[in-house]
């Protein structure tokens, strides 16, 4: 049987939590309280979409969830204020699932290439990241009950969000080494403008690494196997 498309939507929040928790959240998280707007529309396409799979992707036999698509698409569109205002059509939240979905296997293929490189993610580092991260923050200081509070909203549990940050902050030391290895030869700034210009220089070396980075992460998807599932849709 197909697995449709469990989006998050009001009903089902109040069936969990029932009226009064939900409207204290409401309350307490009012510069995210469009979402509900959002995850109302979004929840009309239930009966619209789906996926063959209850997984989005495979990238080298690694199935990245049909959940995880689900939960990252609102907490995406909770962060770009300016759809306020403006109405979701179902063409929009196909192209952000599409950018998503791509997004999501990006982050798999390098997290991948880091377990490679060795590179781990301890606690305290995971923590501080997390700490960091305005969406959780009352007061500019991080508020644990509203951290718990989105998540259950977007339907999303501590540990699978947790696990994002961590390929996240495995992909930021990832680039970080490769990008340190990288240096300009005498030859590349012989005809530069102004030589001995530190925003000069700088900027060849952004641009060198760039030009890396992107020729290395095509080789990786070149040799690695992705399998992505095509979304249905049941409308005639």
């Amino acid at each position: 049987m197909p697995s449709q498309a469990n989006f998050c939507n009001i009903n089902a929040i109040y069936r969990q939590w029932g009226t009064r928790e939900m409207m204290n959240f409401l309350r307490k998280h009012k510069r995210i309280i469009f979402i509900v707007t959002i995850t109302t529309f979004i929840g009309s396409f239930i009966p619209n979409l789906f996926y063959s799979e209850n997984y989005i992707a495979k990238v080298n036999g690694v199935k990245i969830p049909l959940r995880t698509l689900n939960s990252v698409t609102i907490l995406h569109l909770q962060s770009i204020k300016k759809m306020k205002n403006k109405q979701i059509t179902e063409k929009d939240l196909n192209e952000i699932q599409t950018r998503l979905t791509k997004f999501l296997v990006d982050k798999e293929i390098l997290y991948q290439q880091s377990k490679l490189y060795g590179i781990v993610v301890s606690n305290e580092e995971l923590k501080t990241y997390l700490q960091g991260l305005e969406v959780f923050k009352n007061n500019n200081t991080f508020n644990k009950q509203k951290y718990y509070s989105v998540l259950k909203f977007v339907q999303m549990t501590p540990k699978e969000y947790e696990t994002i940050l961590r390929k996240q902050i495995c992909e930021n030391k990832l680039k970080t080494i490769l990008a340190s290895s990288v240096k300009l030869w005498n030859y590349e700034l012989k005809n530069s403008p102004k030589q001995n210009s530190a925003t000069i220089k700088n900027s060849l070396v952004q641009k060198k690494i760039n030009i890396i980075l992107n020729d290395w992460y095509s080789n990786i998807v070149r040799n690695s196997k992705i399998k992505t599932i095509n979304k249905k849709s049941s409308r005639h």
